[in-house]
């Protein structure tokens, strides 16, 4: 496997370990701990988050994708979610 498929491979493993930790912060809360294990739900998400921002950051320094393209989406999408969601009200 190339470099770019398995950073790529790796970011799309991570994105489902973000939404499935999500799944359990919204099925049992985000403080609850399962029994044996160490963390929250909080905690795990908080894991799984920075798990995955550091594969964008690789995403971004072996230029496969662009920061500077991101941080436009990002404040794009910040000033969508002001507009149409509840987020912001």
């Amino acid at each position: 496997m190339d470099k770019e498929r398995e950073i790529l491979s790796i970011t799309q493993e991570e994105c489902a370990e973000v939404i499935q930790a999500i799944s359990k912060c919204f099925r049992f809360g985000l403080d609850q701990v399962k029994p044996g294990k160490p963390k929250t739900n909080r905690e795990h998400l908080e894991e799984e988050i920075g798990d995955l921002l550091a594969m964008v950051e690789i995403l971004v320094d072996k230029n496969i994708v662009s920061g500077e393209s991101i941080e436009k989406a990002m404040e794009a999408k910040i000033e969508k979610l002001e507009k149409w969601s509840n987020i912001y009200s």
